[in-house]
């Protein structure tokens, strides 16, 4: 380039529009988590109001019944029409190169850039507006309320806001699209360091500023967790949505290289789920290991219910199996010995795989009953349904999972 003051050493990280999104999620941030934190925020501004006032002059609908018919649409498709519209701007500047002028660029994202902000919630929902009537969006009113939402949020939690657009925008681009974070601007401010010795630093120095944020929110989110119980199962419900969409997405490209990855997506997805239940249950430890053997999610058991007090089980132990076979009886063996080991200790056992379970080894499970305990089998349907109805592991344990235990 002609411009003299543009750095000469380039200095970026480079990766696909799938991995950005998926460390968006492995940090807790990820498209389903994001759904779920807009829709405990979201509110009927002015947006709303375009709509209602569409809606009463161009279909004759009473205001009041506008309003009810536009509070109806779901957050999820608010945010679903606001990425298809970001996604659009992008391919259309993608297409026009260079020449693309400013006002091609990206909603919200054109903002944000460069430590920026959003503009006012108003002008936002204006602008959101046009936008997707010109891009031919399904909904353009209701990506003109996700864009206001969004705004107001950024005023008082800017950290929160960026990596929620970014979910929206890269959950609307092909996986494959090519995703570059640049840094060289703020490298070449740094005279006399090299760019290479830069960007390993800028990485670290980045690792733990964003590890420091999330401690700090991590302690805020536990107090407010104190107070209202619902707010610490919604977090951990969103988190269990995101990573069970990249067990999915891990499961479906087949590729046998991830298979630890999909093991510990998994481990990391029940460990979820069994903090929707705090604090009655709760998860000691992933991966304890004693001499012996390791087991892969150690909960102590505090339940109330008769049903859970009844099996006096202060320890609850869960295997984790993301096999592309079913588990068989020997696979069950082992895991009934771990239970059995732990005495009066642990009396209940939750063998979760991902594929199912051969017959035989859902035959064996009556016989453990017994004189030891009772192990449950979870297989990926059943993940599928807890997570995306939001049921208590233990409701859905007691009811469809004890019939599976006894033999059903």
């Amino acid at each position: 380039m002609d411009d003299d003051s543009y750095p000469s050493d380039q200095v970026h990280f480079e990766g696909k529009a799938e991995e950005a999104l998926a460390n968006l999620s492995n940090a807790g941030i990820g498209w389903h988590a994001t759904i779920d934190a807009y829709s405990q925020m979201r509110f009927n501004g002015q947006a709303a109001g375009m709509y209602i006032a569409h809606a009463n002059f161009e279909r004759n609908v009473d205001w009041n019944a506008a309003e009810v018919e536009f509070e109806k649409i779901s957050p999820e498709i608010d945010l679903v029409n606001l990425g298809k519209l970001m996604a659009y701007q992008w391919r259309k500047g993608d297409r026009q190169g260079e020449e693309a002028s400013e006002d091609d660029s990206v909603i919200l994202l054109r903002d944000l850039n460069y430590d920026g902000s959003l503009p006012n919630s108003g002008n936002a929902a204006s602008q959101a507006f046009r936008d997707a009537q010109e891009a031919g969006v399904d909904n353009p009113f209701a990506a003109a309320r996700a864009a206001e939402v969004l705004a107001v949020l950024d005023r008082d939690a800017p950290l929160l806001v960026w990596p929620m657009v970014l979910s929206v925008f890269l959950q609307h681009l092909p996986s494959d699209t090519p995703i570059v974070l640049d840094i060289s601007e703020a490298a070449a401010e740094r005279q006399g360091v090299d760019p290479h010795a830069y960007a390993a630093q800028y990485w670290e120095d980045s690792a733990e500023s964003l590890s420091s944020t999330a401690q700090t929110l991590g302690r805020l989110f536990g107090v407010l967790s104190a107070f209202d119980s619902k707010l610490g199962r919604d977090f951990w419900f969103a988190r269990a949505a995101d990573i069970l969409k990249r067990l999915n997405s891990l499961r479906d490209s087949g590729d046998e290289s991830s298979t630890k990855e999909r093991g510990d997506a998994l481990e990391s997805l029940f460990d979820a789920l069994m903090r929707t239940e705090e604090p009655e249950l709760q998860v000691i430890e992933k991966n304890f290991r004693t001499t012996e053997e390791e087991i892969d999610i150690l909960a102590s058991n505090g339940l109330l219910d008769p049903f859970w007090l009844a099996h006096g089980s202060p320890l609850i132990l869960v295997e984790c199996k993301n096999w592309t076979s079913k588990p068989g009886v020997p696979e069950l063996r082992i895991f009934e010995s771990k239970v059995r080991d732990r005495g009066a200790l642990c009396k209940i056992g939750i063998f979760v795989s991902t594929s199912g379970f051969t017959k035989t080894f859902l035959k064996r499970l009556k016989k453990f009953q017994s004189a030891d305990g009772i192990i449950f089998a979870v297989d990926g349907a059943d993940l599928d349904q807890i997570v995306t109805s939001k049921l208590r592991l233990t409701d859905w344990l007691r009811t469809s999972g004890i019939r599976r235990s006894l033999g059903e």
